[in-house]
C-alpha cells in the first residue's frame, strides 16, 4: 500500500511537472522577447539622463519636482498620498530594498551573458530559457532578494492602508453630509414625487431620496479631498522649491549662502504666494491638465489608475 501510494504520489507529481512544463517555457519566451524592448528603455532611459547632464539634473531635479507638485499635484491625488505615505516609512528603506533587487538582477544578467558567450553549441530558445533561468538561481542572492520583497511588500501594504483610510474617511464624510440634506431633500421633494408617480412606485421614493441624498455626499466629498490635495501639493511643492532650488543654487556657486531661510516670515510669505499661484492654476484647469501636458504625464495617470484600483481592491 505504501508503495502504491509513494507511486501515485511520484505520478502526481510528474503530471504536474508535465503540465507546468509548458507554461514555464512559454513565461520564459515571454522574457525572453521582452527583455530587448525593456533594455532599450533602459538604455533610452540612460542615454536622456548623459544629454541632460550639462543641465544639472541631480541638483535641479527636487526644485523642478516641487514646481510640478505646485501646478500639477492636485490632479494625481492617489499618487501624492502613496508618496506622502512612502516618506513617512521612509524612502532610504523603499529605494535600498529597490537597490538589492536592482544588484541581483545585474549581476544574474552578466552572469547569463557570459554563459551564453561560453556555450558554443546551439541549443533551442526552451532550452535557452531553462539554462538562464539555472544560472539566475545560481548567481542571485535569495536572502537578499526575499528581504527586499518583503520589504517592498510591507511598504505596500502601509501605501493602500493609507489610501484606504483617506477614501474610507471620504466616504464615511459624505454619508454624514448626505444625511444632513436628506431631511430637508424628503421634505422638499417627496410630495411632488408622491404626485409624480403612481401609488406602485411609493416605496421607493424614500431610499431613493436616502441613497441619491448619500451619493452626493460622498461626490462632494471627495471633491473636497482633491482641493485640499491640491493645496496641500501647491504648499509642499512651494516649500520644496524654494528650499531646493536655493541649495542647488549655493552647490553650483551662484549663490554664497540661501537667501530665504525657513525660520524667516519671508519663507513663509514666498511658500504661500507660490502655492497660491500653482493653487489657482490647478482651479482654472479643474484640477486636470492641458492636452499637451497631458500627453507628457501618460505614464503619471497609469500609476494613478493602478493604486486607484489597488485601493479599491486589496
Amino acid at each position: 500500500m505504501a508503495d502504491k501510494a509513494k507511486e501515485g504520489g511520484r505520478m502526481d507529481l510528474k503530471t504536474i511537472m508535465q503540465k507546468v512544463g509548458p507554461l514555464v517555457d512559454k513565461a520564459g519566451d515571454l522574457c525572453d522577447k521582452a527583455s530587448p524592448y525593456v533594455q532599450q528603455g533602459y538604455d533610452k532611459l540612460l542615454d536622456v539622463w548623459e544629454r541632460a547632464q550639462p543641465y544639472k539634473p541631480q541638483e535641479w531635479g527636487p526644485a523642478l519636482f516641487g514646481l510640478l507638485l505646485v501646478f500639477f499635484g492636485g490632479r494625481f491625488l492617489t499618487t501624492i498620498a502613496a508618496v506622502e505615505a512612502i516618506r513617512l516609512v521612509g524612502f532610504h528603506h523603499f529605494t535600498g530594498h529597490l537597490d538589492k533587487l536592482r544588484i541581483n538582477y545585474r549581476n544574474g544578467m552578466i552572469a547569463a551573458e557570459k554563459d551564453k558567450e561560453d556555450t558554443k553549441e546551439k541549443e533551442s530558445k526552451g532550452s535557452q530559457s531553462q539554462r538562464v533561468a539555472l544560472v539566475l538561481l545560481k548567481t542571485v542572492d535569495p536572502q537578499q532578494v526575499a528581504e527586499a520583497i518583503g520589504g517592498l511588500y510591507e511598504i505596500l501594504l502601509a501605501v493602500v492602508a493609507t489610501l484606504r483610510f483617506k477614501f474610507v474617511a471620504s466616504v464615511t464624510l459624505g454619508c454624514s453630509i448626505g444625511d444632513i440634506f436628506a431631511k430637508a431633500a424628503d421634505h422638499a421633494a417627496k410630495g411632488p414625487l408622491e404626485t409624480a408617480l403612481s401609488p406602485e412606485f411609493h416605496k421607493w421614493i424614500d431610499p431613493g431620496i436616502k441613497y441619491t441624498c448619500k451619493g452626493l455626499g460622498v461626490l462632494l466629498a471627495w471633491m473636497l479631498q482633491r482641493v485640499m490635495s491640491a493645496l496641500h501639493c501647491s504648499m509642499r511643492g512651494a516649500q520644496v522649491f524654494i528650499i531646493s532650488g536655493q541649495a542647488a543654487a549655493v552647490k553650483l556657486g551662484y549663490l554664497s549662502k540661501p537667501v530665504i531661510t525657513e525660520d524667516t516670515p519671508t519663507f513663509t510669505l514666498a511658500v504661500g504666494c507660490i502655492a497660491s499661484i500653482g493653487f489657482l492654476n490647478q482651479v482654472s484647469y479643474g484640477f486636470g491638465l492641458p492636452f499637451p501636458l497631458s500627453l507628457l504625464f501618460f505614464p503619471f495617470y497609469i500609476v494613478e489608475w493602478v493604486l486607484t484600483f489597488l485601493v479599491g481592491a486589496v
